[in-house]
């Protein structure tokens, strides 16, 4: 990693961190996190992950939100969703959405909350998605190392 790479990461970690806290996003820390996770050196590099962070992230939600609806503890719900989420996105050829839309669909089954899941669901798509873009426009913005996609 160079200092670039690591000034641009800090600049939408923190630009998340800011926008999160002016947007009131009950859980920004998420936006936070995927910035960091998406931005790569390239603009070319940060696009195919964040496709694949966004994609993920919105199966695992539509799944999370279907099975937690039904699934009362069960292991083997929570076991067809997580089969789900990891082949929805390799017949879709986006083999790396899988771990993200698994991910998205653990958080919304196992985290206990008060709010019920099509909420969870949505709150975590939505600022998930924000960090991406986020990481998207800094990536395009700052030092660009390759072209756009």
């Amino acid at each position: 990693m160079n200092w670039k790479h690591g000034i641009k990461t800090t600049i939408a970690a923190c630009l998340c961190l800011v926008l999160g806290r002016v947007f009131r996003l009950s859980q920004g820390y998420w936006a936070c996190v995927s910035a960091i996770v998406v931005l790569q050196s390239t603009v070319r590099d940060t696009w195919t992950i964040s496709l694949d962070r966004i994609v993920g992230t919105a199966i695992g939600a539509v799944i999370g939100w279907g099975a937690g609806n039904v699934w009362h503890g069960s292991p083997l719900v929570y076991a067809l969703a997580i089969l789900m989420c990891m082949v929805l996105p390799q017949l879709m050829q986006l083999k790396n959405a899988g771990r993200m839309a698994g991910v998205t669909a653990s958080i919304i089954m196992l985290i206990p909350s008060h709010l019920p899941y099509w909420k969870t669901a949505a709150e975590r798509f939505f600022e998930v998605s924000f960090g991406v873009l986020v990481a998207l426009a800094v990536s395009r913005t700052l030092w660009r190392e390759s072209s756009a996609p």
